[in-house]
């Protein structure tokens, strides 16, 4: 198998009153589309049943996210809070500037930040890493980015 292309992550939002303007004023995505789907087609290949869903296509610097919310069925929330070594989806990565003005500016916002983690990988690192929530908790971790605009590893 070889594929071609890889074309975006999609994750399953329960308020996209909530999680719209999240991703896309906080975390700088543009929505580029929103398109609704229902009947036999989406219910098939998402294996859900019957099913009526919007999705919202957001892109950010060549990067692309699916923001689904499903009117039916409706999604079950989750029983636990998100962990970084719960199986699936581990954590979205962000680069950030300057970490200690990014937790005001989120919490300003009204963004969980779990403080706790401020830490770093990398001795050499500049400034540190932590993890913040997006509404529904999924895990976002931010890095501080290298002077020469380098990725980390």
């Amino acid at each position: 198998m070889a594929v071609q292309q890889f074309l975006h992550v999609s994750i399953c939002v329960s308020d996209p009153q909530k999680s719209v303007p999240f991703y896309r004023d906080v975390l700088g995505f543009e929505v580029v589309e929103v398109q609704r789907y229902k009947g036999p087609g989406p219910s098939t290949v998402l294996d859900v049943g019957d099913a009526e869903l919007t999705v919202w296509l957001l892109q950010n610097e060549g990067y692309r996210l699916e923001l689904i919310h499903f009117e039916r069925p409706a999604s079950e929330p989750l029983s636990q809070a998100p962990r970084t070594n719960t199986i699936g989806l581990s954590h979205l990565t962000v680069g950030v500037d300057d970490p200690d003005r990014t937790i005001r500016e989120l919490e300003a916002r009204g963004v969980k930040v779990r403080k706790h983690t401020r830490g770093t990988f990398v001795e050499s690192a500049p400034g540190y890493q932590f993890l913040f929530e997006d509404p529904d908790g999924l895990l976002i971790e931010a890095y501080t980015m290298w002077p020469d605009g380098e990725k980390p590893y």
